[in-house]
């Protein structure tokens, strides 16, 4: 028979080395589920392309006359961008109303301090004049869409102004004017605010080098990127659809001299987007040098070196119902072109 104290030494390696084992078995099975956590977030279960909307209309892009040109891609590390085999497609909200989208127009166009009824001077076009500042206001109501211009060219005082906005008044100028018209979206204040100087020249603005040579203030207002690091680009180059210009006048109603709000309310909740497959930027690239593209930014030379390809959105400039990726080229001597990304069965 066993004596007492060999049971209990006994009993004590046992304590200890099953605490032990207990101990590392634990650290086992947390690593584990760590690793399979991982794993599944880095390689998460494949889902297809909803295609909730159907053939998709194509994207309308301005008339412009180009020569096909020859393109040759000097990416870096010579490898071609790669992407998701799908990309968001969203619902772009318009008014179907055009008696309420115009009851609208005329709210803001108040709150921006035209009072007086406008007229029609094209479908879904109304102009508003203020004869006491000599500002004019022109609302697309169909796309609530709106320019509102000052004659700042003509105006002498403007030439000379007394203190120039710093780049943070521009801005905060800018950016209180549009709120005041209840037009800062949540996309345009999150998103970045470009300033640019001008200065005013007898064949129009040019653009100067900084705020010392300058009599304008032009603030570029960039829509927050989508789905979290996807860029929004319009038919202008380095310009937002949305843009203010800013004098250094100390009258209130010269400060604002033009805007340009071209802006479209897409709905990026899940319930109101679906998923499309999108071409590879190879096949993008392909199609590139076959002539299907739109040129933003257009060059004279006839061979170009794409150095640079990515994905973005493109803003529409004419009424449609959704919006939709392009792939961006970018290339030697500041050339552009946009290439549609839905794949072509799935596009008009």
């Amino acid at each position: 028979m066993a004596s007492l104290t060999y049971v209990a030494y006994v009993s004590r390696r046992i304590i200890k080395f099953g605490g032990i084992g207990l101990i590392g078995f634990l650290f086992f099975w947390w690593g584990l589920t760590a690793a399979i956590a991982a794993y599944r977030a880095a390689h998460p279960p494949y889902t297809a392309p909803t295609v909730r909307f159907g053939i998709l209309g194509k994207v309308v892009f301005p008339e412009k006359n180009f020569e096909k040109k020859s393109f040759v891609a000097e990416l870096p590390d010579d490898k071609f961008p790669t992407y998701k085999d799908q990309a968001n497609v969203y619902v772009i909200y318009r008014s179907k109303s055009p008696l309420g989208a115009l009851e609208e127009s005329k709210k803001t166009a108040a709150l921006m301090g035209f009072i007086k009824e406008p007229r029609e001077v094209a479908t879904g076009v109304y102009l508003f004049n203020d004869p006491v500042t000599n500002r004019s206001l022109a609302m697309n109501v169909l796309e609530s869409s709106f320019n509102l211009s000052y004659p700042y060219l003509s105006d002498q005082l403007l030439l000379n102004p007394e203190k120039m906005p710093s780049k943070e008044e521009a801005i905060a100028t800018a950016k209180k004017y549009i709120q005041q018209a209840g037009k800062l979206s949540v996309d345009l204040d999150e998103g970045e605010q470009k300033v640019s100087y001008w200065k005013i020249s007898f064949d129009g603005l040019k653009e100067v080098e900084g705020l010392s040579e300058s009599n304008i203030v032009r603030i570029d207002f960039f829509r927050k990127k989508l789905a979290g690091d996807i860029e929004m680009v319009s038919t202008e180059i380095d310009k937002a659809s949305v843009s203010v210009l800013v004098s250094g006048s100390s009258v209130s109603s010269k400060k604002i001299v033009k805007v340009n709000y071209r802006y479209v309310d897409v709905d990026t909740s899940a319930s109101y987007s679906s998923t499309y497959p999108i071409k590879t930027s190879e096949e993008a690239f392909a199609e590139l040098q076959s002539g299907n593209y739109w040129p933003a930014n257009d060059v004279e030379a006839k061979n170009v070196i794409i150095r640079k390809i990515y994905l973005a959105y493109f803003e529409p400039v004419s009424l449609t119902q959704f919006l939709q990726p392009v792939y961006v080229f970018e290339g030697d001597g500041g050339f552009v072109a946009y290439v549609r990304a839905i794949t072509d069965k799935y596009a008009k």
